[in-house]
């Protein structure tokens, strides 16, 4: 039997219906039963109200209302088939239910009869498109039921509000003065039929409009919390959201995401600020697809640790998943500037959505979402500074307590929010804060200087190091404890981030070290003209948009000319290092063959678990190998150790050969 019309237009027309209603007899609810949309319903509605249920058709909404004690209602449809149908079924038992023929676009009935009309599906059935045929009935309509519905009464219509009756519906009630709240009806989407379209209750409410008002739009999530919009954007923004996340759960608890990859990444926001709150990353088995069969967890970080290998990185996450033992595994992340009292308040707030993106077997199995964390602690993030550069725009100085009860202090620029710009360790001596310059976010720093330390090992070299990009002054730290005879030119273009250094990572400054405030380009050109000379170039500079795959250095410092300009500077004997951190393929390869084309030596140092790279390029024969890498890490470690600031190691020797990799 085929109930499904040729073209979306024939939903509006009454054959159409006629001969819906004459081929299925039994009861058929658009968007859920009365179970499903009772708690909203029943929310603005009373037994006082005179209601009109408008395009009844053979639900039993009326009858379950009825019983429920609405006994002053009019169900309306304008097929004769369905009435009729519905007046035989009822007349006995409930002579009470009233089944009217009616066209809701003009009926009979006197102007403000009813305190409240519900449309289920209505609305949706003569607007199938956004053509004028479809606005002039939705109109129509809407002017009837203008006229019909007293002072303070309501227009309760339940919808999947497509785009276009989203904005007809908003746009016309607005304008009208009336009061607009949308609520999603959520236990639509935990009923075991439901197909992954988000029901909405639009409530409408008829009041006078007042001249030079705004309209009054409520988004109601949950039954419980009205959030005031500005604008019908706002509104059809998140009702277009909503029906996005929706659609993504039920993708996910179905297992038919279309990302051929097994990682999905979204953002839970806050209510009140609108920023985000959690981010969710969901890692999957590469083997068990099948929904029914695979399990489930949720794992927490500690507050502050979303940067960490096992936390941000594919392999990481994978490897995290696989020691809880799951097929799919929903990583949650807590952002800066939001307050979180504990763990538990974090899990009540995220079980209804981890129910939600759970494989369906787990539901069907009546298995409890099992959250973990480490030692069952939420973590802790202190913002100790905020601030808004010219440069590099908003950034926070933040501390963060990790593995071990041990407190490190970050950089981080929120345009970039999960990218670590500096980072050091924090130490208590005497009751006093002391920075440990013994501790290195990633290996590229010491690998860095690592480079400086083939010049460095050379007994008749006074290293002239060219830094540019200090950022938090690490780096700059580490070759000044290490090498004793070298002198450094950093380049900052951002005073901001110097005075950050100086203030907050400890930036160690004395007669060995220069801090230029300028730009790096501007002036690699300048030495040029100047003829100076350097025994190494450092290139230290990330990119500001986070979009283009490339994080550092910048294309500008790659061109042709500012190339030739590093080359004049270092001469035949200098080193030119780079920190290259990519993830675009294609983008890698380009300035690689670049390298190449411009420096008769290219070799790179890979720094496990990390997308950096140490890239270190000279113009002469002589070979970046492993034995020299090998006898200048020893006398860089022997360096680190003599000092009494670091007093150790900073690269592992044993290593070392390993990561050398060929371009």
């Amino acid at each position: 039997m085929n109930l499904v019309p040729e073209k979306n237009s024939d939903f509006s027309t009454t054959e159409y219906w006629d001969s819906f209603f004459t081929k299925r007899k039994t009861t058929f609810e658009w968007y859920g039963n009365y179970d499903n949309l009772k708690r909203l319903l029943t929310k603005y509605i009373s037994a006082k109200d005179i209601i009109l249920m408008s395009g009844c058709g053979n639900s039993d909404l009326s009858l379950n209302l009825y019983s429920d004690g609405f006994i002053n209602m009019t169900s309306v449809d304008n097929s004769e088939v369905v009435i009729a149908n519905m007046n035989n079924k009822h007349k006995t038992k409930y002579p009470g239910l009233v089944y009217e023929v009616e066209d809701i676009l003009n009926t009979k009935y006197a102007d403000e009869r009813f305190s409240a009309v519900i449309d289920k599906g209505t609305l949706d059935a003569l607007m199938p498109d956004g053509e004028v045929e479809s606005l002039t009935r939705a109109m129509k309509m809407f002017n009837e039921i203008k006229r019909i519905l007293k002072f303070g009464g309501r227009y309760i219509c339940v919808s999947l509000l497509q785009y276009h009756i989203a904005q007809f519906i908003f746009s016309y009630f607005s304008e009208n003065g009336w009061i607009i709240r949308v609520c999603q009806c959520t236990e639509v989407e935990d009923s075991p039929d439901f197909n992954g379209q988000p029901v909405f209750m639009v409530v409408c409410t008829k009041v006078n409009k007042i001249p030079g008002a705004n309209p009054v739009l409520e988004w109601n999530p949950d039954g419980l919390t009205n959030e005031r919009l500005d604008s019908i954007n706002d509104l059809l923004e998140i009702v277009i959201d909503t029906q996005k996340s929706v659609s993504m759960c039920f993708d996910l608890t179905k297992c038919q995401m279309e990302d051929i990859s097994n990682n999905y990444r979204f953002e839970i926001n806050c209510s009140q600020t609108k920023k985000p709150r959690y981010t969710i990353m969901i890692v999957e088995s590469p083997t068990e697809k099948n929904p029914n069969k695979m399990t489930f967890a949720a794992f927490i970080v500690p507050h502050g640790r979303e940067h960490e290998w096992l936390f941000s990185s594919e392999e990481g996450q994978d490897i995290l998943r696989r020691n809880c033992n799951v097929d799919r595994l929903a990583i949650i992340s807590m952002h800066r500037g939001q307050i979180y009292k504990d763990l538990k308040q974090v899990q009540q707030e995220l079980s209804r959505l981890m129910l939600k993106i759970a494989p369906q077997g787990v539901i069907k199995r009546g298995e409890t979402i099992l959250f973990l964390s480490l030692e069952q602690q939420l973590g802790e993030r202190k913002i100790i500074m905020e601030n808004k550069s010219e440069h590099s725009g908003n950034f926070v100085i933040e501390e963060v307590v990790g593995q071990n009860d041990e407190t490190f202090r970050r950089l981080v620029f929120l345009n970039m929010p999960h990218i670590i710009q500096s980072e050091t360790k924090l130490l208590i001596e005497n009751g006093k804060i002391k920075i440990d310059y013994s501790h290195f976010l990633s290996d590229y720093i010491p690998y860095l200087g690592l480079g400086v330390g083939i010049v460095a090992n050379q007994l008749d070299k006074v290293p002239k190091i060219l830094l540019i990009g200090l950022g938090g002054g690490i780096l700059t730290n580490l070759l000044l404890n290490a090498y004793e005879n070298a002198t450094i030119l950093a380049l900052e273009i951002d005073p901001f981030v110097y005075e950050i250094a100086k203030k907050a990572f400890g930036l160690i400054e004395n007669s060995r070290l220069e801090v230029e405030i300028c730009d790096g380009l501007e002036y690699l050109s300048n030495a040029v003209k100047n003829n100076d000379k350097y025994d190494v170039v450092i290139y230290d500079v990330d990119v500001k948009d986070p979009t283009l795959g490339l994080s550092g250095p910048p294309k500008a410092f790659l061109k042709q000319d500012i190339l030739n300009n590093v080359k004049s500077l270092i001469g035949e004997d200098g080193l030119f290092l780079l920190n290259f951190v990519c993830r675009a393929s294609d983008v890698k390869t380009e300035i690689l063959n670049v390298l190449k084309n411009n420096f008769k030596q290219l070799t790179s140092l890979k720094i496990p678990e990390d997308i950096n790279r140490v890239l270190l390029a000279r113009n002469n024969d002589k070979t970046f190998d492993a034995e020299l890498l090998e006898q200048t890490a020893a006398y860089m470690n022997n360096c680190t150790k003599s000092n009494p600031l670091i007093a150790c190691d900073v690269i592992d020797i044993s290593a070392l050969k390993e990561n050398i990799e060929d371009i």
